[in-house]
């Protein structure tokens, strides 16, 4: 496990999902705060300047594009890992695009956590294992 220097921002509406993801995370950041809506991922976003937002998709009020370009305006240096219910290429790379620097599927979330965390934390993108493309494809 890694340590990162700064805080992280946990943004979900579920207290026991949230508190489990505080608990996994505490050790690896200098603080964790975790809010449970909208507005106030935003106002913490822009109060905190974490060096990560670890978001449930279910704060993006269905506009995941807006959610995430708001959140780098009031925070431009954190990075955005998103933690999706859906266990789709196309939802991922549709994340992506709306963008966010990773996805985790909440089905994988205790294989995937710390992995996703260091990967966009070092300012790569992280998909899901599930949705990844396979190495190689005849013609690619």
């Amino acid at each position: 496990m890694t340590v990162h220097a700064g805080g992280v921002l946990v943004g979900h509406a579920h207290p026991r999902l949230s508190e489990g993801l505080r608990h996994c995370l505490k050790a690896s950041f200098d603080a964790v705060y975790v809010v449970g809506d909208r507005a106030s991922l935003l106002d913490g976003a822009m109060r905190l300047q974490p060096a990560l937002m670890v978001v449930d998709l279910g704060l993006a009020e269905g506009d995941l594009a807006a959610l995430s370009a708001e959140l780098h305006r009031r925070s431009p240096a954190s990075r955005l890992l998103l933690l999706s219910d859906y266990e789709d290429a196309g939802a991922d790379a549709a994340a992506l695009s709306a963008g966010v620097d990773g996805v985790v599927h909440r089905a994988t979330l205790a294989a995937e956590l710390f992995t996703a965390v260091d990967t966009v934390l070092a300012g790569r993108r992280y998909v899901a294992a599930a949705c990844r493309e396979p190495a190689s494809r005849g013609g690619r």
